[in-house]
């Protein structure tokens, strides 16, 4: 029996971190739950972007170890080799994650996310949280790492994460009006000083639903009244399995909320202003008609939403772009 690459043993490690993650976090009453969550979270990370590096180096450990530049020979030259830090023990110290994201060249958004996560780490371990604000925070940046942790390890290692849960429940009912009442001015000055940081860093970016990688994602809980089981709006969780929940539009609010572009307006000079290789060439229009073929992209309503059966016209989802990036290279 083959032993297991060292990467992957990494790459396990961290997935494991990341569901202790947010098995703790989703936990109903637990009162460590945020500053347990970014700790285990840059941990999780930390091992993933560590088992990258490894991926990318064949696996030879010391492309993930520390060197000791204070260590010379007894003449006081060099060694030829590099020599490496060691901890008390005696074992080879390696990067932390900090190193490990300036090695891989990480996308800037995603860098600024996990800056955050490891500010609010280092937080956490100082001193004891306790703010609606900050809870709120932690929720938003630490959906937005999750996001981009499931897309890296399935980019990277081709690791399915589907048998898994990884996603964060909201930690309130709190609508952002009440969330609003609180104020920063009321919170302790460390509270304070991490709350301002965290916003400069969201205002200088802002959310975008077509980049890979974002800072914090918002969520909202919304109640909506219905007079029968009918008029429920549902998704689809697992398109292959006959017996999972089907998505279905029950109004034209609906079906605009779900499918906001046409092409003319705006999916077409989106591509155009995305992709460097982009030509609107026979292999391009087979492909586009692939995608539309796919209802999770695109779907088609009458002009007329109270004459179903006239002239009907194409709409899209956002999450379009993503098929696209994945047959075109971005500019």
């Amino acid at each position: 029996m083959s032993r297991k690459a060292r990467c992957q043993h990494l790459l396990e490690k961290s997935v494991h971190a990341a569901l202790s993650a947010i098995e703790i976090y989703n936990k109903p009453d637990f009162k460590y739950r945020e500053e347990s969550f970014s700790i285990l979270m840059v941990n999780a990370w930390e091992l993933l972007l560590k088992a990258r590096i490894l991926q990318l180096n064949n696996n030879i450990l010391k492309s993930i170890y520390i060197v000791d530049p204070n260590k010379k020979r007894k003449d006081g030259k060099p060694y030829k080799n590099p020599k490496y830090k060691t901890s008390r023990s005696g074992n080879f110290l390696t990067i932390d994650v900090t190193n490990a994201m300036k090695q891989l060249d990480l996308p800037e958004r995603l860098q600024e996310n996990l800056g955050l996560l490891i500010e609010i780490r280092d937080n956490a371990i100082h001193f004891m949280n306790e703010s609606k604000l900050f809870e709120k925070k932690v929720l938003e940046i630490g959906t937005a790492s999750l996001k981009s942790y499931v897309l890296l390890v399935n980019q990277w290692f081709d690791y399915d994460l589907s048998q898994y849960n990884f996603y964060l429940m909201p930690i309130s009912f709190f609508h952002n009006h009440e969330i609003q009442s609180f104020s920063i001015n009321k919170e302790d000055k460390q509270h304070q000083n991490l709350l301002k940081f965290i916003a400069e860093k969201e205002r200088d970016y802002p959310s975008d639903e077509n980049q890979d990688h974002n800072i914090s994602l918002i969520l909202e809980t919304k109640w909506v009244k219905s007079k029968s089981v009918d008029a429920l709006t549902t998704f689809k969780y697992d398109p292959d399995d006959p017996k999972a929940i089907s998505y279905k539009v029950d109004s034209e609010a609906e079906f605009k909320k779900k499918y906001p572009w046409n092409w003319t307006d705006h999916l077409k000079p989106r591509l155009k202003s995305r992709y460097k290789d982009l030509k609107f060439n026979p292999d391009f229009w087979k492909l586009k008609a692939q995608i539309e073929s796919d209802k999770k992209f695109s779907d088609e309503r009458p002009l007329d939403w109270n004459k179903p059966s006239g002239t009907k016209k194409r709409f899209y989802s956002t999450n379009i772009l993503k098929e696209f990036d994945k047959h075109y290279k971005k500019k």
